[in-house]
């Protein structure tokens, strides 16, 4: 019962908080949210399923961390962080 209370509770301030940054920031913050979620999804989710395929070598491995490492960290800063960043500003206006 006290779980349930908890979880209550925990999803009627979760729906709040939703609530108060629509009324302040507008729909928009939304697709900013579902973005940076999605951006974490897909990049730690692809390495996990990737990664597991791999053979067991070690030279295999080391080289596909570093590769993946640099791809994600090269997409993320020259794609995904300047995407946030017009995401930010048009919330900023409103």
């Amino acid at each position: 019962m006290i779980i349930k209370l908890i979880f209550l509770v925990g999803l009627g301030l979760i729906s709040y908080w939703f609530y108060k940054n629509i009324k302040k920031y507008g729909i928009i913050w939304i697709a900013k949210g579902l973005l940076q979620i999605g951006i974490l999804i897909l990049f730690i989710g692809g390495f996990i399923k990737i990664f597991i395929t791999l053979p067991p070598d070690l030279y295999i491995k080391i080289t596909f961390v570093i590769t993946y490492l640099w791809c994600t960290v090269g997409i993320n800063v020259n794609f995904m962080i300047p995407l946030i960043n017009i995401i930010d500003h048009r919330l900023d206006k409103n």
